[in-house]
């Protein structure tokens, strides 16, 4: 297959590609958003998405009252104000409103497919597990579309974070990020697992804080979505059991990997976020706060963990 000069050539994939490292969206500069926003603007403005982009910026209004960041829209609803106020606060606004615009742009386009079936029909010899992921996966089909562009661009650009089903995440490298964390979170976005990615969510949320809080609470809510995964897993619903006992009762029933070296792979896990829960969350009186390091180590190990029981499902 022929290849391109930058994929032969390191000094002309560094000039043409250059690694601007891991970077918030309040250090672009207006030129570098431009570029983003030319890239993505067909996605906020095309033909298919007005609908979206009006209702996202309603939606930003009503959810965020005492602000009202569209005010053109606040004062006289139209597509032409909703564009308006879109591109003013993906310019102008702070990274967290931007975000939340972004939000709110996601939700309306999983809402268009929400609690329907788009005449997808359960084969006779199809298990109903098999029948909910092909339905899973129509009503993520355009979400998915939207974010992979999303996450394209962002990559290009350094920005810190990364666009999944449940919302956005920090950004690892991007083997970690491909193989480890976007499949779990796609595997997790049916209903059987509402309860594990709300704790999910929590942790990603309190991850973004840059806190020291925050990171406490990241740990705190990562360890229990893990323990909602393994409840939901052995006993079908949340509620008893603690990781270790879990484990065990999964292996018995071989609902996960009960070979010696996944075996160990667990006891080496639980171990330390055991230790990181006893030290650092709000599970327990802490002996001290989290750090940024601390909540990374949490959640990559969890995800790692996870992974690893839903490739024996």
């Amino acid at each position: 297959m022929f290849k391109l000069w930058s994929e032969t050539n390191n000094e002309a994939k560094k000039l043409l590609s250059p690694n601007l490292g891991l970077r918030d969206w309040s250090q672009l500069n207006q030129e570098e958003k431009q570029k983003i926003w030319y890239y993505l603007k067909h996605w906020f403005f095309g033909e298919d998405n007005e609908t979206r982009t009006l209702f996202s910026i309603l939606e930003l209004n009503e959810l965020h009252k005492y602000r009202a960041y569209a005010k053109s829209s606040l004062k006289d609803i139209s597509h032409e104000n909703a564009f308006s106020d879109f591109q003013d606060i993906f310019f102008n606004q702070d990274q967290h409103i931007v975000f939340e615009l972004i939000s709110c742009f996601c939700q309306q386009i999983l809402n268009e497919r929400k609690d329907k079936c788009g005449g997808i029909y359960k084969h006779e010899k199809e298990s109903t597990e098999e029948y909910r992921k092909r339905v899973t996966e129509w009503r993520h089909e355009k979400f998915d579309k939207f974010a992979e562009r999303v996450n394209d661009v962002f990559e290009h650009f350094g920005i810190n974070v990364v666009l999944a089903r449940r919302g956005f995440i920090m950004r690892q490298d991007k083997k970690i990020t491909e193989e480890i964390y976007l499949p779990v979170l796609n595997f997790l976005s049916s209903q059987k697992w509402i309860e594990v990615n709300r704790d999910l969510e929590d942790a990603f949320k309190a991850y973004q804080e840059k806190t020291e809080n925050g990171y406490s609470n990241c740990v705190t809510h990562g360890i229990s979505a893990l323990q909602a995964f393994l409840q939901v897993l052995v006993q079908g619903e949340t509620g008893k059991g603690d990781i270790g006992t879990l484990i065990k009762e999964a292996q018995k029933k071989n609902l996960v990997p009960n070979d010696s070296f996944s075996s160990q792979i667990f006891t080496n896990i639980e171990s330390i976020l055991m230790q990181k829960r006893q030290k650092t969350s709000d599970a327990h009186p802490k002996k001290e706060y989290a750090n940024e390091k601390d909540a990374r180590l949490v959640l990559n190990l969890i995800m790692i963990f996870l992974q690893h029981c839903i490739q024996h499902t």
